[in-house]
C-alpha cells in the first residue's frame, strides 16, 4: 500500500519539473493582459498628449512601452502590429515592441524541463531509498537501499542538495521575473545555466568538505569510512546546497581563495565603509512591504528613490499615491542622509519637494525656517560662519537648489504636476473665503 502513493509523489514532482518553465510563461500571459487593464486607466490621467507632444510624460510612456507588445512577426510575413484585439488602443503603433515567438518560449524552456525533470526525479528517488535504509515503512525499496551505503553517497547527496538549493531559486527567480516582467527565453535559459553550475560545484565543495575534515578533525581519521561519516555527509549537504542557491557567490570566493597571479583582487575595506539605508526608514514601508518591494528589486532607498512610480502602480498592490509619497521621501532620505530625516520632519519637511517649496522664490519666504533647515542638512558651524543673515539664506538655497536636478527628481515632480492639473487649482488648498450661506471657509 505504501508503493503507489510514494511513486505517484516521484511522478507528479517529475512531472511539475518538466512543465514549470510553461505554467510560468502562462502566468506571464494572464499577468500582462491583467495590467494591460490597469494601464488603460492610467491613461485617463497621464495620456494626456499625443505622441509628438512636448506633454508627453515618459514614465507612462516607458509602462506603455513595457506591457503593450505586439504580437511577434511570422517569418516571412509583414511586420505590422494587429491590433484587431484592442490591445494596443492606446499605444503608438509605430513605437512598438514584438513579444517573443513561441519558438522561442520553446526552445528556451526545453533545456530547463529536461534537466530539473531528471534531476527532481533521481533526487527524490535517493531521498525515498534513504528513507528506506532508516524506515521500516519504506522497506518496498530493499534494492535501492543497498546501493547508498557504499562510498557514493556522500557524492550523490551532495549533488542533490545543490540542485535543491538551485532549483527552489530558480522557481523564486522566475516567478520574480513575472512580478517585474522581464521573463524571457533568456531568463530560462540563465537559470538552467545555473542549476548545472550548481550540480557541478558540489563535487568540488565535497572534496574541499573531505580535505578539511581529513586535515583538521580527528574524527574523520579514526573512522573506517569516512566518505560516509554523519559530519562528513552533514557539511556535504550543507555547502552544496548553499551552492546550488549562490553559485556566483561560491565560484567568486574559490577563485578570490586561488592565488592566482595578476588577478584584481576586491577591497573588502569598502564594503565595510559602505552602507545600504533599508527602505523601512521610508514613513509607510514595513518589513512585509520591503518584502514584496524586494522582489522588484528595491533593496534600499537609493533604489526606491530612482524608481518609476507608475511602473510601481501597476506592479504592486500600492496606490499611486502612496507609492509617490514613498519616492518622494526617499529622495529626500538619499539627498540629505538618514540620520537628517527625522529632525526635518518636525519641522514640516518629509520629501525633496518640501524644501523646493521652502527654497522657492517668494514674497512670503520664511528666512527663520530655512535656516533651522540649513542648520540641519548643512549644519550649524556653516550656517555661523556666513557674514550676514541674508548670506546664510542664500547658502541654503543654493544646496537645496543643487538637489532638484536629477532626472528621477524631475520625473517624479512632472507627475505631481500632471495629477494636480487632473484635479484641478480649486483643490491644492483650502480657500479663505465665505459661502453662500455665510459660513467662512478653512484656512491652508
Amino acid at each position: 500500500m505504501t508503493k503507489l502513493p510514494i511513486h505517484l509523489f516521484i511522478l507528479g514532482a517529475t512531472v511539475f519539473a518538466a512543465l514549470s518553465p510553461f505554467i510560468f510563461i502562462a502566468i506571464r500571459e494572464a499577468v500582462k493582459r491583467q495590467r494591460q487593464e490597469i494601464v488603460r486607466d492610467l491613461a485617463a490621467v497621464f495620456d494626456i498628449a499625443g505622441p509628438s507632444s512636448q506633454r508627453l510624460i515618459p514614465s507612462f510612456e516607458f509602462v506603455k512601452y513595457k506591457y503593450f507588445v505586439g504580437r511577434a512577426r511570422v517569418f516571412g510575413k509583414s511586420g505590422a502590429v494587429d491590433g484587431s484585439d484592442g490591445s494596443l488602443d492606446i499605444f503608438d503603433q509605430s513605437r512598438h515592441r514584438e513579444d517573443f515567438t513561441t519558438t522561442a518560449w520553446v526552445l528556451g524552456s526545453v533545456a530547463f524541463s529536461l534537466v530539473a525533470a531528471a534531476a527532481v526525479f533521481h533526487t527524490l528517488s535517493l531521498l525515498a531509498a534513504f528513507l528506506c535504509a532508516t524506515s521500516p515503512g519504506f522497506a518496498w525499496l530493499d534494492g535501492a537501499c543497498a546501493r547508498i551505503q557504499d562510498g557514493t553517497t556522500v557524492w550523490l547527496f551532495g549533488a542533490s542538495a545543490a540542485f535543491a538549493g538551485s532549483y527552489l531559486t530558480a522557481l523564486r527567480n522566475l516567478y520574480r521575473a513575472i512580478k517585474n516582467f522581464d521573463l524571457s527565453p533568456a531568463t530560462i535559459v540563465g537559470e538552467t545555466i545555473k542549476i548545472v553550475i550548481g550540480i557541478v560545484l558540489a563535487p568540488i565543495l565535497v572534496i574541499g568538505l573531505l580535505r578539511l575534515g581529513a586535515s583538521g578533525a580527528e574524527l574523520l581519521t579514526t573512522v573506517k569510512e569516512p566518505m560516509n561519516a554523519p559530519l562528513v555527509l552533514a557539511l556535504a549537504v550543507t555547502g552544496c546546497f548553499v551552492a546550488g542557491i549562490m553559485p556566483d557567490v561560491v565560484l567568486r570566493n574559490i577563485v578570490q581563495r586561488d592565488k592566482l597571479k595578476n588577478f584584481k583582487r576586491e577591497e573588502y575595506e569598502v564594503y565595510r565603509a559602505f552602507k545600504i539605508t533599508p527602505v523601512e526608514i521610508i514613513d509607510g514601508i514595513d518589513s512585509e512591504i520591503r518584502v514584496r518591494l524586494d522582489d522588484h528589486h528595491i533593496h534600499s532607498t537609493q533604489n526606491l528613490a530612482a524608481a518609476n512610480p507608475l511602473m510601481l502602480f501597476v506592479e504592486t498592490p500600492y496606490g499611486v499615491y502612496q507609492i509617490m509619497d514613498w519616492v518622494a521621501q526617499a529622495q529626500l532620505c538619499c539627498s540629505v542622509g538618514r540620520e537628517k530625516v527625522i529632525r526635518l520632519w518636525p519641522l514640516g519637511v518629509r520629501t525633496l519637494f518640501d524644501l523646493e517649496r521652502l527654497a522657492a522664490p517668494s514674497a512670503v519666504r520664511n528666512e527663520a525656517l530655512l535656516i533651522e533647515v540649513g542648520r540641519i542638512i548643512l549644519g550649524a558651524t556653516m550656517i555661523e560662519a556666513a557674514p550676514d543673515r541674508a548670506s546664510a539664506v542664500d547658502l541654503v538655497v543654493a544646496s537645496i537648489e543643487l538637489r532638484l536636478d536629477d532626472p528621477h527628481v524631475q520625473r517624479l515632480r512632472q507627475i505631481f504636476i500632471a495629477v494636480g492639473d487632473r484635479l484641478g487649482p480649486d483643490c491644492r488648498r483650502f480657500r479663505t473665503q465665505s459661502t453662500s450661506t455665510g459660513t467662512p471657509g478653512s484656512s491652508a
